[in-house]
């Protein structure tokens, strides 16, 4: 009789705790894969440092913060 009422159930206590280390891994992989997505976008639109004489330099006259 008790084998009818579990067969019913979606999920089992032992299948939920068996998930749950599952769930932590996916969550700290998630957290690293889209940190380094975000840290490499802010990370590039930053103005590089160069001298004042190079030719790569943004010009002052356009760009006064840089």
């Amino acid at each position: 009789m008790s084998d009818k009422r579990e067969s019913n159930r979606g999920f089992t206590r032992r299948q939920i705790i068996k998930s749950i280390p599952v769930g932590i891994a996916g969550a700290i992989a998630l957290s690293l894969v889209s940190g380094r997505l975000v840290s490499g976008l802010v990370r590039r639109r930053r103005m590089p440092d160069l001298p004042d004489d190079s030719i790569f330099a943004p010009d002052p006259k356009r760009y006064p913060q840089a």
